[in-house]
């Protein structure tokens, strides 16, 4: 069996330690069709649910069983990738699942594939459109009108930072004080260079690449616009390149490559004493650095908040009974559920009415006792809509390649994001992008 690091977030309200009663419930490698059904009525209707390897908790499952014992519902984990496994089903149009997940960063591929899929205003998910984020709900939205998912969960963004180094650097260290301290990202470098001074080889940033991810993400533009125009030598790219190298100069990034062991050492030492992340990042710490455990606090980090990850439950066309697949939909994906599978996993509601239930506002141990909500919460309801084109990671790598030489190499800056919009270009001028 194969645990993934979000499935090992601790239960919110509960404190259940490292793993939640229901955290191994849905994580298999299974293939497709040998997954147990939450059903075994022999009378019920089998409908199929396809999920990767984290898939929905047992909580939510055996309410599906309870709330429609008409329905056997069998969820397949389907491992590898899922992607590619799911576009070879639907082109097919054999083997369909009745319900299927799609991944936040697959939505925009999708969408243009929309034949494939039941458009969800058809069987009424106008009318539970206003129990999700409108950021979020959009996100599934075509340019036409049609309905494609319905929101599973969100990713905003937040830091994560060891207080009790702060503590000991004498820098700010209870969550609102610090979150005021650092509303810039001239005052967040500031602060990493006071530490620094005060502990040598402790750094605020991870890496450069990773700066800059969040940085041009705030600004509500990408790499291509909505006319299908290249736009990534434009200064909302530029100023947020600039900004992340300015970093790198100023000697407080640590360079250390995400997922890896040298970053959960210096997770572990105290040497990385803050992350930017998602709710679910607290996973990662809680797996790289488990004796860390109650000196971590979460705040708002330097700008607006991003969203990092979230997917969708979507039908696709040719399903046997879209109308029962909806009814599914719609309780798995209510409220409620939503804040059981923040509990199980750390996937943060993108229903409003969840961020108050006790699963998800309750204290984090981790977090030393922090409601973690309240942070996320806020930042979920700050984030800025940004437009997805299916292309924009092919577009966009040259640019997160050429960074990564300007911080292992020293390769002059000006010249490596010259470098990387000639790349872009080339790259988008085959895709069929237009380029100015």
């Amino acid at each position: 069996m194969t645990v993934s690091r979000r499935s090992l977030l601790l239960g919110g309200a509960t404190g259940l330690g490292l793993l939640g009663v229901g955290g191994l419930s849905a994580c298999s490698s299974a293939a497709p069709g040998t997954a147990p059904a939450s059903n075994a009525s022999g009378d019920a209707t089998s409908m199929i649910l396809w999920t990767w390897p984290e898939g929905f908790g047992q909580k939510v499952l055996d309410g599906v069983a309870s709330e429609f014992p008409q329905y056997s519902l069998r969820q397949d984990v389907v491992g590898g990738d899922f992607k590619q496994k799911l576009t070879t089903t639907l082109t097919a149009g054999s083997g369909l699942p009745d319900i299927t997940g799609v991944k936040g960063e697959d939505i925009a591929y999708f969408k243009t594939q929309s034949q494939y899929f039941v458009d969800l205003n058809t069987v009424g998910a106008g009318d539970i459109k206003d129990t999700y984020l409108d950021w979020k709900w959009e996100q599934a939205s075509t340019t036409d009108g049609e309905q494609l998912g319905i929101p599973i969960d969100i990713g905003p963004t937040a830091l994560f930072y060891r207080f009790d180094v702060f503590e000991e650097a004498g820098l700010p260290s209870e969550p609102e004080e610090l979150a005021a301290a650092i509303r810039t990202w001239d005052e967040y470098f500031e602060l990493g260079k006071e530490l620094l001074a005060k502990k040598p080889e402790t750094y605020l940033i991870r890496n450069t690449g990773g700066l800059f991810d969040i940085i041009w993400k705030q600004s509500g533009k990408g790499f291509i616009n909505e006319d299908d125009v290249f736009i990534g030598d434009q200064d909302h790219i530029r100023n947020a390149w600039d900004t992340a190298v300015k970093a790198l100069n100023a000697g407080i990034v640590a360079s250390l490559e995400s997922n890896t062991a040298d970053t959960a050492a210096a997770v572990n030492e105290g040497k990385l004493p803050a992350d930017f992340g998602a709710s679910w990042h607290l996973a990662d710490l809680m797996v790289d650095a488990p004796e860390t455990a109650g000196k971590w606090h979460v705040c708002e980090h330097p700008g607006d908040a991003i969203n990092n990850g979230g997917s969708f439950l979507t039908i696709p066309e040719g399903a046997k009974d879209p109308a029962a697949s909806f009814e599914l939909i719609k309780f798995i994906l209510n409220p409620q559920n939503q804040a059981y599978e923040y509990e199980d996993k750390g996937n943060f509601p993108a229903t409003p009415e969840a961020f108050d239930m006790p699963e998800v506002a309750g204290p984090v141990e981790f977090l030393n006792g922090q409601v973690a909500a309240e942070v996320f919460g806020h930042a979920a309801e700050t984030v800025r809509p940004l437009y997805e084109n299916p292309n924009e990671n092919t577009i966009n790598a040259p640019f997160y390649a050429e960074i990564d030489l300007v911080e292992a190499s020293g390769k002059d800056p000006d010249q490596a994001f010259e470098d990387a919009v000639k790349a872009a270009e080339r790259l988008a001028e085959q895709v069929g992008l237009t380029v100015k």
